[in-house]
């Protein structure tokens, strides 16, 4: 009103006239001024003031031109502009750069109901994206990661030749397993749709590093991506866990039979890796099936084997009995029928190794059995038991066939041959072979265990596994032709030598020799 009245030129008023009911208003108006309680003094002119400003306050609102809403913003439009450079990232936005790069190498599973949404999103702000301002394009996404986890994280980024992501396969291996090292990496090689996804390290002593390297380019194909790492930096530590009286082939005690547990440690720039024995044949596409094979948030894959229980290898009831669950850093999830895997093949999730400590239990458990007070807690084995109880509960199953184990032994024990058959892969045609062990069976073996050893998946292999004392090399080149059931009158030497030949099954009626699938993958020499 104000603001309205100071628009117009002042127009003196006549004055009103004065009638009875107007002298008796102003009169009683007078008094009330006199004694204080007038509408224009004490809190009555307060009051009149305040309503006074409030109403000015609303109608100068009012009375103001209307402004467009501020433009609304999607989400791409949104983000802060890129830094310039060499300026430092602020420490949350490093964090969450380096958590969603990691989201990335997650398989994505969202499906249809993922796209789907996406699609309702767009739709929703179609309208917004028009009058939005076209964003600049997005920094790479190592420029978005500290230095720090750039460096760490560029052996996973890597990808081969044809753009399939790389995987770093390990093997422990001196100068005495050249030939069995030459095999792992040939067959590996030539199974692989893509070579270039392999990369090859090798951990191996400062003496035999420079010498082992050299002779494996001589006799392997060109190209390959070959690396060595010495070991002793870890020695000390392993040097530790060496003793007992648990086997009796001394090459197990060797400080390499332990290196597979220290891989988080001497690659932690690789978030994955697959440890292989330099006693196995690979038949399958490694970067193609295991470079992005889901784990489940398990620290290792392996290939569970329910033929044999974990209680024939470890005293589960002296380990109860010592209390040895409180000095191990983890919690032991190992039972006496549990079902027992084999570190010859071991795809390692380092992160989530290292984070369950599973290197410092398998030192713990190591430990305590060769200590006076508590062991020994394992009947045989040396590196295998230790760690069958660490990882007992935390594995996901790769399948068998990525661990075909045995074809170094010679025999076969009555109840894995009940579970083949349970699990209807054994054959009629492979009992043909089958004799009980007279001469070359195992500790209390001799009268029970049947001889020879026989494998009934190995025509369905992605790896083959010589573990065992018959080890391909030391049989000689041979021949790759399918075996006929013994004559049934064999003299007691026919009898010995063919309980040192471990049979493969090719097919359904079909066994071969194991040691001639070993010899077709090994390089010729120079």
């Amino acid at each position: 009103h104000a603001r309205a009245s100071s628009s117009r030129p002042s127009v003196p008023l006549p004055p009103l006239p004065l009638t009875c009911s107007r002298r008796r208003c102003m009169a009683k108006s007078r008094a009330r001024g006199a004694s204080g309680g007038g509408w224009l003094s004490g809190w009555g002119s307060i009051k009149c003031l305040a309503l006074a400003a409030l109403l000015l306050y609303v109608l100068c609102f009012l009375l103001q031109p209307l402004e467009p809403p501020p433009p609304v913003l999607s989400v791409v439009d949104a983000a802060p502009p890129p830094r310039p450079a060499g300026q430092a990232a602020e420490k949350g936005r490093a964090v969450v750069a380096a958590t969603d790069d990691e989201a990335l190498e997650v398989p994505d599973t969202s499906g249809e109901t993922g796209a789907k949404t996406v699609e309702d999103g767009d739709e929703r702000e179609q309208h917004l994206s028009r009058a939005a301002p076209t964003p600049p394009p997005p920094a790479p996404r190592s420029a978005l990661r500290p230095p720090a986890v750039v460096a760490a994280r560029a052996g996973d980024s890597k990808v081969g030749t044809g753009g399939g992501k790389k995987l770093l396969v390990v093997l422990a291996a001196g100068l005495a397993q050249l030939e069995g090292s030459l095999v792992v990496i040939n067959s590996a090689a030539k199974h692989a749709r893509d070579p270039s996804r392999l990369q090859f390290r090798l951990v191996t002593t400062a003496a035999d590093k420079d010498a082992l390297l050299a002779r494996l380019r001589e006799r392997l194909p060109p190209g390959l991506d070959l690396g060595a790492v010495a070991f002793e930096p870890w020695l000390p530590r392993v040097l530790q866990l060496l003793g007992g009286k648990s086997s009796g082939r001394a090459e197990l005690f060797s400080a390499l039979n332990f290196a597979a547990f220290y891989l988080h440690e001497i690659f932690p720039e690789s978030q994955r890796v697959l440890y292989l024995d330099t006693d196995v044949v690979v038949l399958g596409d490694l970067p193609q099936e295991l470079a992005s094979v889901d784990l489940h948030g398990q620290p290792a894959g392996v290939a569970e084997d329910c033929s044999q229980r974990l209680g024939k290898y470890v005293d589960m009831d002296r380990l109860k009995k010592k209390n040895i669950s409180h000095e191990i850093p983890l919690e032991l999830l190992a039972k006496k029928k549990t079902c027992v895997v084999n570190r010859g093949v071991v795809l390692i999730d380092t992160a989530r190794w290292a984070a369950l400590n599973i290197t410092g239990a398998i030192e713990a458990l190591v430990r305590a059995h060769l200590s006076k007070r508590a062991g020994p807690l394992w009947r045989s084995g040396v590196s295998q038991p230790p760690f069958l109880l660490a990882i007992a509960g935390r594995y996901t199953d790769l399948g068998a066939e990525y661990n075909v184990r045995g074809l170094g032994r010679s025999d076969i024990a009555p109840e894995e041959i009940t579970h083949y058959k349970d699990k209807q892969l054994w054959r009629p045609y492979f009992d043909r072979f089958l004799k009980k062990c007279e001469f070359n069976c195992c500790a209390g073996c001799k009268g029970w265990a049947m001889t020879p050893f026989v494998s009934p998946l190995a025509h369905r292999a992605k790896i083959l596994h010589y573990n065992g004392r018959l080890k391909p090399d030391k049989a000689g080149r041979r021949s790759p032709e399918p075996v006929s059931p013994p004559a049934k009158n064999l003299d007691a030497k026919q009898r010995a030598a063919r309980e040192q030949v471990p049979l493969c099954s090719c097919g359904d009626q079909c066994l071969q020799e194991c040691a001639a699938i070993w010899w077709e993958h090994l390089p010729a020499a120079p």
